[in-house]
């Protein structure tokens, strides 16, 4: 079975894309039960320019039943359209849940997952071991987006690394033994694009890492600082956008801009022997 590294690697140069379609609907939204045909339509018109999305789990799950029954068929849309699909779950917990977790979320349509290490590497085995032998993957917290991040994951442990850099390390030797022909592993990172001071050294940290980086766009993060990053890799990273797209006049073109800028941030640091 191919894993989950190849498999993005294969669909990030298929479609020259790093972008992800953040789904994000809006409270009201939900509150009018049109969450399925609003992902529709935002799928419609910036899918072409993706290469896959990320439903946001909380954005669903506060509309019920309902809800939860809109995620399964925007789930199963954006597939069928051949586009990866990540439940931005940042799900946690004792091993016994954890297993539970990954039954719930590494399943098709689903492709991938967010997870939250805090409980440490005994919590995600279970939903690494249920990604690998499906040929999906998991993104791990590693150091966010959000400006509150720094008030733990960057603080100092008692050896001087930072608590983030810990979980980069254990991240990565988590990682090793599903790295691909492609020199990706099935599990991935999170680390926010709001923070390209820390890059370099977490990309160091985690060389074979798809590395899920929010922040672009409404939250700061700009495109043209995310160079280390991609670690010689096109598939190195994944950049879900959701407000920028959501809210543009034209979901479509600001969607082919965004791809388009991506790659050629992805081009400009390509090793010289790369097609």
């Amino acid at each position: 079975m191919t894993g989950f590294g190849d498999r993005i690697a294969a669909a990030v140069v298929a479609r020259e894309s790093q972008l992800l379609l953040g789904l994000d609907p809006p409270a009201a939204v939900a509150a009018e039960g049109r969450l399925a045909s609003w992902c529709g339509a935002l799928i419609d018109a910036a899918g072409p320019a993706c290469v896959g999305v990320k439903l946001q789990l909380a954005c669903f799950e506060r509309g019920g039943a309902a809800g939860w029954q809109a995620f399964e068929a925007v789930a199963a849309r954006a597939a069928a359209d051949g586009l990866i699909v990540i439940a931005d779950a940042k799900r946690g917990d004792v091993n016994v849940s954890a297993a539970a977790y990954a039954d719930a979320f590494l399943r098709a349509p689903i492709d991938a997952m967010t997870v939250n290490p805090m409980l440490g590497a005994d919590a995600l085995a279970p939903m690494l071991r249920t990604a690998t032998e499906g040929g999906r993957g998991l993104f791990a917290l590693v150091r966010t987006s959000n400006p509150g991040a720094a008030d733990l994951q960057d603080l100092r442990l008692a050896d001087g690394r930072a608590w983030h850099v810990a979980v980069a390390e254990m991240v990565a030797t988590l990682g090793a033994p599903s790295v691909g022909a492609s020199g990706l592993s099935s599990l991935g990172a999170v680390v926010g694009a709001t923070v390209p001071e820390r890059v370099s050294a977490l990309r160091d940290a985690m060389p074979h890492q798809v590395l899920l980086m929010p922040g672009v766009g409404a939250q700061g993060g700009s495109v043209g600082q995310l160079g280390p990053a991609f670690g010689g890799r096109a598939a190195g990273v994944l950049v879900p956008v959701s407000r920028s797209i959501a809210t543009a006049d034209d979901p479509a073109t600001a969607a082919a801009g965004l791809r388009r800028d991506l790659w050629a941030a992805w081009r400009a640091v390509a090793p010289s022997s790369t097609p």
